[in-house]
Parts: C-alpha cells; structure tokens; sequence
C-alpha cells in the first residue's frame, strides 16, 4: 500500500507542528508523523523568548497560548563562578510554558488546519526516489508513504541521523541535558530567569504556567560520567558550586514528575538540508540553552521550511531547487545566532571564566553576547 502527499513532517514538536500548520492552511496535503504520544514532558528550559513573537502570530497561536496563563519573563540574572553576577533585561517579555502544554497546543493547532498526524509512529527510513521520497514505518512492513518533500524535525538526534551517516554524530563533545519541575513558594522567581555555571556545564531556573519553577541543564558527558549516581549527582554537583543555584533550591521541592534526560546533545554546526530532506529546529543545530532562543528558532526555521516548499508546491521555484534555497536562507537568518550562542558556552565552560584576573573582562563579553542573542543578532 502506496500513500502520496505534497509533504512529510517528521516530528511534532515546535519546529514540525509550525511546518505542517502553514503548509495545511494552504490546503496541501500533509503529514505529520511523531513517535511519541502528546501531550508529554520534554527536558527543555521551557523558555519562549519574545523572538517568538511574529511566528505565534502567523501560527495564530498567541490566544490560545495566553489562556494557559504562562509566566512573563521580563529580566535575567547570570551566576558566574566566583560570585560574580550580571543581570540582564529581556529586549521584550519572554513567556514561561512547559513543552507540555505547549507542544500540545501546537500540534492540535496544525491538526486543526488540517494536517494529518500520526503519533506513537517511529518513521526508520527515508529513500529518495525519482524525484520523491519513500518512506517506511516501524511495525508497517506494507505501508509505504510517497512524499515530493520531507521536512525533518525529529529534534536533537535519531536513528535517522545515522542512517544518513550525519557527520556531527562523529563528535567527541558530547552533552547531556536534563530538567525537573519544583513546587513550592516561586514567588521570588516571578518574572526572572536565572542562569547559572558550574564545572562541565550550567543550567536555568525560571517558572512556567501555574507557578511552578523548572530547572533545565546541560553537562559534558566526561563530567557526568565522573559523578555517577544520576541526575541526583548532576545536581547536587551543581549546587555544591553554586551557592546562588543551592540558595534558590533549598526551599522547594520536587515535582512529582521525576528527572527527564535526554543525551547525546551535539553543540555542533549541522547542514540545514542533508540528501534533500529540510531540516528544522534541533536537526537543524543545537543551539545552547544560555541563548533563550531554541525554540524561537525551532518555530522560524519550520514555517521558512513550510514556505520554501510551498513556493515549489505554487511552481515559483524548481523542486530541485527547495534543498538548497532553504539552506542559503537557513544560514543567512540563524547562523549569527548560532555564532553568539556558541561565544556564549565558550566563556561559560572556560576555567578562567571566573578568576579575578579575567572576571571583569569576561563580565563585558558575556554581557555583549547576552544583548546580542537578546536582540536576535
């Protein structure tokens, strides 16, 4: 059995819910395939800066976002090692909402605009073809899907990756992230996020709808492999050099959602396009946490996926021409937001980050590369 579509969204998250959304209000046939069940928990920082904002508004999505009463982030405060604090104001409110409730929203959003989605499906292979792509289902040895264009959106890695041997799956710096919900009085957490740095990696604290405070981090796969005993260890490694981190902790408690971890996380360039498929989102780079502005760039770089190939779809532009006009445009947009983000993990993890000899200096810098990414250089 043979199914054809204008276009395949592999994932649900942030980055395929907005493709499929602007594809389906065009009336294309569309297909958004998840190998999850949502609603679900995700490990993210659970941060929505006001870079956001134009993509919820061609997503149509503010309303519907604003009656999950999410928090409103309006300043920052960066603990340096050693002490040394910078606070930093948002150029405009950023909004605290758990992927739960926001995934949710958006992939019942393109749902609505007519995407056909599919969740609890695992896709484990995309072959070009003549032209088109075919794809195969786990567990659907008969079933073959036909699509002209497939938009990849499956965040930070899958079997996919390697089946198109990725080269960033080569890289020997490898992250692992985690995050965990705490209960509590938050209210001196009102309208902050707080970053903070520790030995092998940093982490965030920040609430979202309903009060609640979540914690969100990454730490080198070296330094963790040397705590052992889980993501326990992992925070109390960074409490133990974190007083500020300790301080905010120390009167709340555990969510009764436990740890949620994801690994390996690549800090590392990926193409934007690999063997024809557009990717989006995570499978497009990672960019770091610090930055605010994973999901920001998640929603971008689907809807200028959508539109790439909707120009194709509308006879504006050669199908053999989508790859590689949504890559030129990829890199013109994101790229110098990547640059600062990666600027901005360099001062944190560098050692002499916090001495005193480099302190003041490393103050300036991280300060310019936070109104950068603020600005969406």
């Amino acid at each position: 059995m043979s199914r054809l579509y204008d276009a395949v969204v592999i994932g649900a998250g942030p980055a395929g819910s907005a493709a499929a959304t602007i594809l389906a209000r065009r009336a294309r046939n569309v297909l958004m395939l998840d190998k999850d069940r949502f609603p679900r928990h995700k490990v993210c920082g659970e941060f929505l800066s006001s870079g956001a904002s134009s993509a919820l508004d061609r997503l149509g999505v503010r309303d519907a976002i604003a009656t999950c009463r999410p928090e409103s982030i309006g300043r920052g405060l960066l603990h340096l090692p050693g002490g040394a604090r910078i606070p930093f104001p948002l150029s405009s409110p950023a909004i605290g909402i758990s992927r739960f409730a926001l995934d949710d929203l958006l992939a019942r959003h393109a749902q609505d605009a007519g995407a056909e989605t599919r969740f609890e499906t695992r896709v484990v292979s995309v072959e070009r073809r003549e032209g088109e792509f075919a794809l195969r289902l786990a567990g659907s040895a008969s079933e073959e899907i036909r699509t002209g264009f497939v938009v990849g959106a499956w965040g930070r890695w899958d079997a996919i990756d390697r089946t198109l041997a990725r080269g960033f799956l080569t890289s020997r710096r490898r992250f692992a992230g985690w995050s965990r919900d705490y209960l509590g009085d938050t209210s001196r957490l009102e309208g902050l996020v707080q970053l903070f740095v520790f030995p092998g990696g940093y982490c965030g604290l920040s609430r979202v709808e309903g009060g609640s405070a979540n914690l969100a981090g990454v730490i080198s796969e070296p330094v963790r492999a040397r705590l052992g005993g889980g993501w326990e260890a992992v925070v109390a490694h960074a409490r133990r050099f974190s007083p500020a981190l300790d301080q905010e902790l120390a009167p709340l408690s555990p969510g009764l959602v436990g740890f949620r971890g994801t690994g390996p996380v690549f800090f590392t360039s990926k193409p934007p396009s690999e063997d024809g498929i557009l990717m989006a989102g995570d499978a497009a780079g990672v960019i770091d946490p610090f930055s605010g502005e994973g999901q920001a760039t998640a929603l971008d770089s689907g809807i200028l996926a959508a539109d790439t190939i909707e120009r194709s779809l509308a006879g504006e532009l050669e199908a053999s021409e989508v790859a590689p006009a949504y890559a030129r445009t990829w890199k013109r947009r994101f790229a110098n937001r990547f640059a600062w983000s990666r600027l901005l993990r360099h001062l944190m993890l560098a050692p002499s980050v916090g001495a005193v000899a480099a302190r003041f200096a490393a103050e300036r810098l991280v300060s310019l590369a936070l109104k950068n990414l603020s600005a969406r250089a």
